[in-house]
């Protein structure tokens, strides 16, 4: 990783859509960022300085299981560790004794990123908002 000075906190949703939007779906309006969820969701941010340079939220659903959704950190910083930072730092906060799984749809570039994080594809790519994509899941307890 690259020496980045970071920091990693719990932030609102209205704090994601601004990177959500600039750096996932431009074309759309800030609302239209906002995924089935989100309000109950909890949201983490890796600020650079005092600059908010990625997010990433997590949705908590029924059976114990989570859902990680719409992962984004700005193209300066990417490929210097800061979006696994986000990611490690967030689901050591959220592990609790009875979760199963956390999964996401991740696009297709982005499936080694996961895999380095103990993800595991799962079944097969399809399409959403014509962005090709596959689902990845970390079960646990981890053994």
């Amino acid at each position: 990783m690259a020496d980045i000075a970071y920091s990693i906190k719990e932030i609102s949703l209205a704090d994601c859509l601004p990177i959500r939007q600039a750096y996932l779906w431009p074309s759309l309006t800030q609302e239209e960022c906002v995924t089935d969820g989100d309000k109950n969701a909890t949201h983490f941010g890796v600020f650079v300085g005092d600059k908010l340079s990625g997010c990433a939220s997590f949705h908590h659903l029924e059976g114990h299981k989570k859902r990680i959704r719409r992962v984004a950190v700005s193209p300066e910083y990417r490929g210097q560790g800061l979006g696994s930072a986000l990611l490690k730092h967030a689901m050591e906060k959220l592990v609790t004794p009875d979760l199963t799984e956390i999964w996401l749809n991740a696009r297709l570039p982005a499936q080694n990123f996961y895999r380095r994080l103990g993800f595991e594809t799962m079944g097969e790519t399809f399409f959403e908002r014509d962005v090709q994509e596959i689902r990845m899941v970390k079960k646990y307890p981890i053994e």
